[in-house]
């Protein structure tokens, strides 16, 4: 007999919750993914942690603009610190660019491996090959060629305007752009999918 089934049910372990973080700004728990962690600088000034990496005592905020920007307008770094810290009045607003900026390195990082492409024609030929495993549009795309890639069926993600895109792919603008499915058991992809969500779920009504 099993040992589970052997003992009573009320001493069977349960299995152990998932890690939780309380929110400074709203009070509220969530998962880590679902937050943004900062830290006190050396400086006394308040740091965004993204990687979840940098030393000392973290303080979580849920990952959108209007608890940040409550955090920084009530002064609650530094009564989550019990220290006397400067939040910088555009906080918010960097971590919307790091944000970003993150999602936009592992594209490029997907390029410089060889598992993305640029430009309307390019991403159609990667399609038409069954390459394709992710489409990236800019903000600014509209119109036909979204309706077009759409009927692929395949995943699309708004990430940045098009010139964040064309800085990626060493171009001034870049509207349309996809990573190959057949990347390292599909990193690439997932981390820029992950990325590209954070950022525009941080952004106001979640707009991307």
């Amino acid at each position: 007999m099993a040992l589970a089934a052997a003992m009573p049910q009320s001493h069977v372990m349960a299995p152990p919750a998932a890690s939780q973080r309380t929110c400074i700004a709203t009070g509220e728990q969530g998962a880590p993914e679902r937050m943004v962690r900062f830290v006190v600088g050396p400086e006394g000034d308040i740091v965004p942690d993204l990687a979840r990496r940098l030393p000392g005592r973290g303080m979580w905020v849920r990952a959108e603009r209007s608890a940040v920007e409550r955090a920084v307008a009530k002064n609650l770094f530094a009564r989550a610190a019990r220290a006397s810290v400067r939040p910088p009045v555009d906080l918010a607003e960097r971590v919307e660019r790091l944000l970003l900026e993150r999602a936009l390195a592992d594209l490029g990082r997907a390029r410089r491996a060889g598992r993305a492409v640029a430009g309307f024609v390019k991403v159609e030929q990667m399609i038409g090959r069954r390459r394709a495993g992710l489409l990236v549009i800019a903000d600014e795309a509209d119109g036909d060629g979204v309706t077009k890639l759409s009927a692929s069926g395949l995943p699309i993600v708004r990430l940045g305007d098009a010139a964040s895109l064309g800085g990626i792919f060493g171009r001034e603008q870049t509207v349309y752009a996809a990573v190959a499915h057949d990347d390292a058991g599909g990193a690439f992809i997932q981390r820029i999918e992950v990325g590209a969500a954070r950022w525009r779920g941080f952004r106001p009504n979640g707009t991307g």
